[in-house]
């Protein structure tokens, strides 16, 4: 499979984003621990991911089509992210990113593979808080060592209430 190619300019947004997470995660582990430090950039995320779930809405219930195209091809046709679908049908896409330029940041930055899955715990709320802004249950498997890609992620509907 020949992948796209990203928009470079794109790819290096994308991947500062990587770059600030990691400093800001510093700094505010340094001032308040660890813990606390995962606490604020989780919660600041999953805000941050409510914004981007709310246009995904209109797919909800089961349009899994759609949030192919709305989610795991965005920002530029699967480029930057490389997604690869394992499953899309009217049950529920699931779909492993393998390539990202925010892991790939703080892999240049000489992050350990335990600091790296620290920072993919933070990173993952934007993700919670797009699905919950969406309106899908979902599932992500982040990514750990030794493992291809990034992280697998699977979206099915929301049962009513």
């Amino acid at each position: 499979m020949t992948r796209k190619k990203p928009d470079p300019k794109l790819h290096n947004a994308i991947k500062e984003r990587g770059r600030a997470y990691l400093v800001v995660f510093r700094e505010l582990s340094k001032r308040y621990g660890e813990a606390e430090a995962i606490s604020v950039m989780r919660s600041a995320s999953y805000e941050h991911g409510l914004a981007i779930g709310k246009p995904l809405a209109c797919f909800a219930p089961r349009d899994f089509t759609g949030m192919a195209d709305g989610y795991a091809n965005a920002p530029d046709d699967g480029a930057t992210f490389s997604p690869d679908i394992r499953q899309l049908d009217d049950t529920c896409l699931e779909v492993q990113m393998m390539t990202c330029p925010i892991k790939d940041a703080w892999v240049e930055a000489g992050c350990s593979d335990e600091e790296i899955c620290t920072l993919l715990q933070c990173a993952s709320a934007l993700d919670e808080g797009t699905f919950d802004a969406a309106g899908f249950n979902y599932e992500i498997e982040l990514w750990s060592p030794g493992k291809q890609g990034c992280c697998l992620t699977k979206i099915t509907e929301k049962p009513r209430t």
